[in-house]
């Protein structure tokens, strides 16, 4: 093949192309292939009620049980339970889930008792009177209730538990995974970890 073959088959290629574009062929195509129908925006995105649809879906972390090795060798089972406060007083809450399952935890000056504030009447985060969202705070054990919902995290030994943290209030919605600020830093230890559902 001389050097000017490929020159003379890119010329050729050229000139069908233009000839393609005069005709109105080569319009006609790309016409066609934009004229599909774009989706409109309501359907290539979702709504608001599809977003909270979608949460009102997701699976809810009821109860769990864990096993983690520390540093030292040594193992510890951790507890993170969701529910409704059955009995309280200033050493003990005991919290029933959904399902049924129910777990005491002992209370002492370590736990940690955390409250949401109420939201506001239209379901919206409660504001204070400068407009900015209230953050929720730390209280004592005698601002839980019966029938307020909450969350557990804390560490079972033998057969009793001892609870490291109990968020009430806002903070126990649904679709809200229990690890989410329960936990207690369980870092590389947890990753050695295994995990079992609670039996009732």
């Amino acid at each position: 093949m001389s050097v000017r073959e490929p020159l003379r088959i890119r010329k050729a290629l050229l000139a069908g192309v233009v000839a393609l574009g005069l005709t109105g062929t080569g319009v006609a195509i790309a016409w066609s292939a934009t004229d599909s129908p774009s989706p409109s925006p309501s359907e290539s995105a979702p709504g608001k009620q599809d977003k909270k649809q979608d949460k009102a879906e997701r699976p809810q972390h009821l109860h769990s049980e864990s096993v983690v090795k520390k540093a030292d060798g040594t193992f510890e089972t951790h507890l993170s339970q969701q529910g409704t406060v059955e009995a309280v007083n200033e050493t003990s809450v005991t919290v029933k889930s959904e399902d049924g399952f129910t777990q005491s935890y002992a209370v002492n000056a370590e736990t940690k008792v955390i409250k949401f504030p109420a939201p506001a009447a239209d379901g919206s985060p409660a504001t204070g009177e400068d407009g900015k969202r209230l953050k929720p705070s730390e209280v004592t054990i005698a601002e839980i209730a019966t029938g307020e919902s909450v969350r557990v995290s804390g560490v079972k030994s033998g057969d009793s538990a001892t609870a490291d943290k109990i968020v009430e209030g806002a903070g126990t919605g649904p679709g809200l995974g229990l690890g989410k600020g329960m936990g207690k830093g369980l870092g590389k230890e947890a990753r050695k970890g295994h995990g079992k559902g609670l039996e009732k």
